[in-house]
């Protein structure tokens, strides 16, 4: 795709209504139960200001908002990017001048951990991009991009990581032409979502997601992200959940895996040399989620890396049985013998609830 300017629209202004999804995930809505369900709610929140990355040949003279907004909640926070820069303590003066394409954003010495590897090979780590060059860096990347649908765009809003008061800034950037025939859905799109913090008088990346037609990225007001596959995939369905803090740095709260079979528990762990021996009949109609509190870890060998639980179910769903977690279970005594660290199903709640305190993270950023 040739060279694209940013043309700011400040005449094309849109004042959307905040999307600060409360992204609520009490453990009764992780259960088989509802895994079995196709997600269906792959959102994101809006963004107060809008502009329209556009070739040098085109005469584009109106911005197309990023239609990827959530219901309205009453308690979301204002997210007017109009702020009073004579508060000091929340200057975003400096957000401002990067939305206008004076001021550049930089990454740290996480940046290679933040930038997804498809971006990496465009992106000098080392040095500063302002957003015209952001989406250049981008475009490059993105090599199918189909120059006869609409140019790149991107919105943008405060969000409060760690709900200290201090703004960080959401950038979503579109990119239409990436967005083949499997978008059917309207409100599908194809947008990187930037999180940038300034620091030292600088502006600095803390965070990247994505919005796909097989997975999305929700962030809410408070840094609160939901990271999301969409369908199984070799019998497993995957999400992750996490925070930005105060200072804008990932948290993992946990991964989620949940095994559509024992089959699939079993394939997947063989993987990384774990040799559970599970084909007796016993072990069929048998389902395992997995709860991962480790970036690194492969496997929930202890407390700290996490936990499974395991149970029967029928046609009528799961079965409760609390006797598949004695000592004396054959089920139990497999996972012991590779270390697996076990969690009764009725016990999953509480153990999550420990891992909040665990990591700070409240209620009130959770949303």
């Amino acid at each position: 795709m040739k060279k694209r300017i940013i043309s700011v629209m400040l005449g094309a202004m849109i004042l959307c209504a905040g999307c600060g999804a409360a992204i609520n995930i009490e453990e009764d809505e992780i259960t088989s139960e509802d895994k079995v369900e196709e997600f269906e709610d792959a959102k994101s929140e809006s963004s107060n200001e809008v502009a329209t990355i556009s070739s040098e040949e085109s005469s584009v003279d109106t911005s197309e908002e990023i239609d990827i907004t959530d219901e309205e909640d009453d308690t979301t926070k204002d997210t007017d990017t109009s702020k009073d820069e004579d508060d000091s303590t929340n200057d975003v003066s400096r957000y401002e001048s990067f939305v206008s394409n004076t001021e550049e954003v930089f990454f740290d010495e996480s940046g290679s951990d933040i930038l997804p590897y498809s971006l990496q090979r465009n992106f000098d780590l080392s040095k500063g991009y302002t957003i015209d060059e952001i989406v250049e860096a981008s475009l490059d990347s993105y090599t199918s991009y189909d120059d006869s649908k609409d140019d790149p765009s991107f919105e943008t809003k405060y969000i409060d990581c760690g709900n200290d008061g201090i703004d960080e800034l959401l950038v979503d950037i579109r990119f239409p032409g990436m967005e083949t025939a499997d978008y059917t859905d309207y409100e599908e799109k194809y947008v990187d979502r930037w999180v940038i913090k300034e620091i030292d008088d600088k502006l600095i990346v803390k965070y990247v997601g994505a919005l796909r037609h097989e997975s999305y990225t929700i962030i809410n007001d408070y840094g609160y992200i939901k990271n999301e596959v969409m369908g199984a995939y070799n019998g497993v369905l995957s999400e992750s959940y996490g925070y930005l803090d105060a200072d804008a740095n990932w948290v993992l709260y946990y991964k989620y895996n949940y095994y559509l079979d024992m089959d699939d528990y079993v394939r997947e762990k063989g993987n990384y040399g774990y040799d559970l021996d599970c084909s007796s009949d016993g072990w069929s109609n048998m389902q395992v989620e997995e709860y991962i509190f480790d970036d690194e870890a492969r496997i929930t060998d202890s407390k700290d890396s996490g936990f499974i639980t395991y149970y029967k179910y029928d046609s009528d769903g799961r079965i409760e049985d609390d006797s598949i977690y004695e000592d004396s279970s054959i089920y139990k005594k497999t996972f012991d013998d590779v270390d697996v660290n076990i969690c009764p199903y009725s016990e999953v709640e509480k153990r999550l609830e420990e891992r909040r305190e665990e990591i700070g993270l409240s209620e009130d950023v959770m949303g």
